[in-house]
């Protein structure tokens, strides 16, 4: 089938101010086979004015009598839909142009394949702006959908034979966790996941939202998440997961409690977290503050600063010592603001919080490291070594300021490390050496690296091979 119809389904239900938009990102898409099927949850604003304003026979305008929720609205428009694939697209996020065209391409070119998702752009809070790319570095697994389902609906795409099981879907009225149900049982029911490694999704966040029945919508999750470990077909090793995934959950469901201040349900759900593992408060500094600290930095209209000291105010007494990890935290939130803005180009911003990270003495230690390399690799995965180069050159300064001329050598040497492990499993051989060369000039001591060195002669060896020496 050289040109599938894919059928792109939208629940609606009180996002008609963005709905245009992602209305339009699916009809300037390069791939013109395709029909979109809009579902009205019973949505009270003005949606169906939106969706009417269009007057492209590719949009089905459907309308559910009473709200069912966004799986069952899923459902409609997969039952209405004639589409050979079917992608999902959620009312406030919208499409890259070559979307649908890249995925069509995957899943002909691997026809064993039943799933494919993308990467995506996190865009900042009420802004258009990017924030951050959600990357996955390697397969998806079972485990990764119990501990908080990463792939977002916007990003999948379906064959029809899976869209159309209905043993997959769960319409039981769940705040959150549906997602959790519906790939975990795509996963244990054979379905094969690949990854199109393309950040082809806008996922938008909104400032100032209110969650309300927060201990409700935390046992949503769980019993999500009890759904798939409940399962004959769930794997030991999987199942032995079950209090990190739950505990995932209160920690989550704490946050929100914690920011609106919630003291009586944030009790409840921490204790839950710290009776399931208290290590999360072991450290320092200690994973809980960590959670918390990206917590607070997720919304950048926000002082991070306040945002975490309101919560830690509300905190419970077995909890206490997060307090004193307070000033580590704003520190470090302060640098990761600052390198992200830079590596986006908002240089403004990134000055700001470079220049208040150095004045609480934020450190420049491993873990901050692996953030900045991690943020630097999926850039360059996107837009391609030559665009990462200067988004190098550019944090330099802030870098040497924090850290001196050895924090630059160690984060040119870990970036360069990382490019080479990834050239080299894409059996891009020749791109080896240099990313080698490239981190032993700026940490000499790497040479003795038996790791380095293996994958520089292996890169030798396959070169010889392929050139039939």
């Amino acid at each position: 089938m050289n040109t599938p119809l894919v059928s792109i389904v939208v629940p609606a239900y009180g996002g008609a101010d963005y709905l245009g938009q992602a209305i339009d990102s699916v009809l300037g898409q390069t791939y013109p086979h395709f029909e979109l099927i809009v579902v009205n949850d019973c949505s009270p604003d003005h949606t169906e004015e939106v969706v009417r304003s269009y007057a492209d026979p590719r949009i089905v305008y459907l309308c559910h009598e009473q709200n069912r929720g966004a799986v069952a609205a899923r459902n409609t428009g997969v039952e209405a839909a004639r589409g050979d694939l079917i992608a999902y697209l959620d009312q406030d996020d919208y499409f890259h142009p070559e979307k649908l065209q890249r995925h069509v391409a995957y899943l002909q070119a691997f026809p064993n394949v039943g799933a494919t998702y993308n990467n995506r752009f996190e865009l900042n809070h009420s802004a258009t702006t990017i924030g951050d790319i959600w990357r996955m570095h390697r397969p998806l697994t079972l485990a990764d959908f119990v501990l908080g389902f990463p792939v977002a609906p916007s990003d999948l795409v379906l064959r029809r034979e899976w869209a159309m099981r209905r043993d997959l879907w769960d319409e039981r009225q769940l705040f959150h966790g549906g997602e959790i149900v519906t790939y975990g049982r795509l996963y244990l029911a054979g379905c094969q996941f690949g990854h199109v490694d393309r950040a082809l999704t806008y996922h938008r966040y909104h400032s100032g939202r209110v969650l309300r029945n927060l201990t409700h919508q935390c046992q949503s999750y769980l019993t999500a998440q009890e759904t798939i470990f409940g399962d004959a077909r769930c794997p030991k090793e999987v199942i032995a997961l079950r209090d990190e995934a739950f505990c995932g959950s209160y920690m989550v469901w704490s946050a929100y409690a914690l920011a609106q201040e919630e003291t009586g349900v944030a009790h409840e759900l921490m204790q839950a977290a710290i009776a399931l593992r208290p290590e999360i408060l072991e450290g320092r500094p200690s994973e809980y503050i960590n959670f918390l600290l990206y917590s607070a930095m997720g919304d950048d209209n926000l002082d991070h600063g306040a945002v975490l000291r309101r919560m830690l105010h509300h905190i419970p007494e077995e909890a206490a010592s997060l307090r004193q990890e307070y000033p580590w935290a704003v520190a470090r939130g302060h640098l990761l603001r600052g390198t992200r803005a830079i590596i986006w180009d908002r240089h403004e911003d990134g000055h700001f919080h470079f220049d208040r990270a150095a004045a609480l003495g934020a450190q420049f230690d491993d873990s901050y490291v692996e953030n900045l390399t991690h943020w630097l690799m999926n850039y360059s995965n996107e837009f391609g070594e030559a665009a990462a180069a200067p988004v190098v050159d550019r944090l330099i300064p802030y870098v040497r300021a924090i850290g001196g001329r050895q924090a630059v050598s160690k984060m040119k040497a870990n970036y360069a490390v990382k490019q080479a492990f990834r050239q080299y499993n894409k059996c891009h051989y020749d791109s080896v050496p240099g990313e080698l060369m490239r981190a032993f000039g700026a940490e000499p001591r790497l040479i003795a690296n038996r790791g380095l060195i293996s994958i520089l002669l292996r890169s030798y060896y396959f070169r010889l091979l392929s050139q039939g020496g």
